[in-house]
């Protein structure tokens, strides 16, 4: 069976070029047509991955990629935006709602299947660090190249763990997570919050994670999925205006 993948649209004729286009790469395809029915149907079939317009009428999707990171039962879900609007500050809020890309309509079928088998091998990355919930788990590491920062600590994170996540990039760094929530930061000088902004760009590097309650003193006040999106809006953000 191929993997699953949720097209949202309230466009009948985008929903179903897409479908023949996902179906003839070999995926199983579900349908929605706005971001209400899109949560329903992301509870019912847990999609391996979701397409989803921007612009819809009743929930947008703006709010319901918010809602599949918020309260669904797959938070970490791949999530690709199309919209027909080449407007940046739209860009910006939906890379902050939690989205892995954008691709502006009509999109080349081509690219489309490039940028969905890009973020299922990516989950699958993931998964792999995931086998052995639980405080018992063992320690583990690899390199930024192959798994980002703000997948490391998303996982981290959904699963609750307490430990240290050490980092080498540019600079040196840690995270102390105390039950899936950053309590501490550090990124060469800087701290908190800060730090946090700093590392989580970095593409070059290798990263370790060690189990265990740390005790430290609390310099991030926010909560793990907030500061980490706002890292990503904050990246995302430069690179626009690069």
């Amino acid at each position: 069976m191929g993997k699953k993948i949720l097209i949202v649209d309230d466009n009948e004729h985008v929903l179903k070029l897409l479908k023949i286009s996902l179906e003839k790469a070999g995926y199983d395809v579900a349908q929605a047509g706005n971001g209400d029915e899109g949560l329903e149907e992301a509870k019912k079939v847990l999609p391996d991955l979701v397409i989803s317009d921007v612009m819809m009428p009743m929930t947008d999707g703006i709010e319901f990629c918010w809602m599949i990171r918020e309260n669904s039962p797959i938070p970490m879900v791949p999530f690709i935006f199309l919209t027909s609007l080449e407007d940046q500050e739209m860009e910006i809020r939906g890379f902050r709602a939690g989205a892995d890309e954008y691709l502006v309509k009509p999109v080349d079928r081509s690219v489309l299947l490039e940028k969905v088998e890009t973020l299922l091998e990516r989950a699958n990355r993931v998964k792999s660090f995931d086998n052995n919930p639980g405080e018992s788990v063992k320690g583990f590491e690899g390199n930024l190249a192959d798994l980002s920062l703000a997948e490391v600590i998303q996982l981290l994170n959904l699963n609750q763990r307490s430990g240290t996540l050490y980092v080498e990039a540019s600079e040196k760094g840690e995270i102390v997570f105390h039950y899936g929530q950053m309590a501490y930061g550090k990124y060469g000088s800087l701290l908190g919050e800060d730090a946090i902004y700093k590392v989580v760009p970095s593409s070059k590097g290798k990263f370790r994670f060690e189990p265990g309650m740390k005790e430290v003193e609390k310099n991030i006040t926010g909560s793990t999925m907030n500061v980490l999106i706002e890292a990503c809006r904050l990246e995302d953000e430069h690179n626009l205006n690069d």
